[in-house]
């Protein structure tokens, strides 16, 4: 009898060592909460890119899609400064798979607004990481010039 009961402790010790919690490879491969709260690939943190100046939103987000050789270029020429005083200058990014429009003031820097472009609101307010609620910007639908009816981007403008 005593070879049973070396056994069954035996047994019993190893059940215990199966529940220690360690996972195997293909439950550590199972999506779950941890893969909701990634972020996803057609995603834009907009919030992040509120008070930044144009230099820093050029580092995030890429080159701009205007080239010096345009007549509406990266910068205005000295014709165009002298023009525009460098106020209200636009930048046109694609990132994630969207477009984002930025005005900025070409003298300071100082960027004025950003436009995420698309005709859906609520998708442009979660692919931009946006809320209606946030204390340091403001965001505010674009409307489709032909029709009133329509939404063609929002517009996210610093609170500041």
């Amino acid at each position: 009898m005593r070879p049973f009961r070396y056994l069954t402790i035996v047994l019993a010790l190893s059940g215990m060592a199966a529940c220690t919690g360690t996972q195997t490879t293909a439950e550590k491969s199972a999506p779950g909460l941890a893969g909701a709260t990634t972020t996803r690939p057609n995603t834009l943190d907009m919030p992040a890119l509120v008070g930044r100046n144009i230099d820093q939103i050029r580092r995030a987000l890429g080159p701009p899609s205007e080239t010096k050789e345009q007549a509406i270029g990266l910068e205005p020429t000295a014709e165009q400064m002298r023009a525009t005083k460098g106020e209200d200058w636009i930048n046109t990014f694609e990132k994630n798979g969207s477009t984002i429009v930025v005005t900025f003031n070409a003298r300071t820097r100082k960027v004025l607004d950003l436009v995420l472009i698309g005709s859906n609101e609520d998708e442009l307010m979660r692919r931009g990481n946006l809320s209606l609620t946030a204390p340091n910007y403001l965001v505010l639908p674009v409307t489709n010039p032909r029709n009133a009816d329509q939404v063609s981007g929002v517009r996210v403008v610093s609170r500041r």
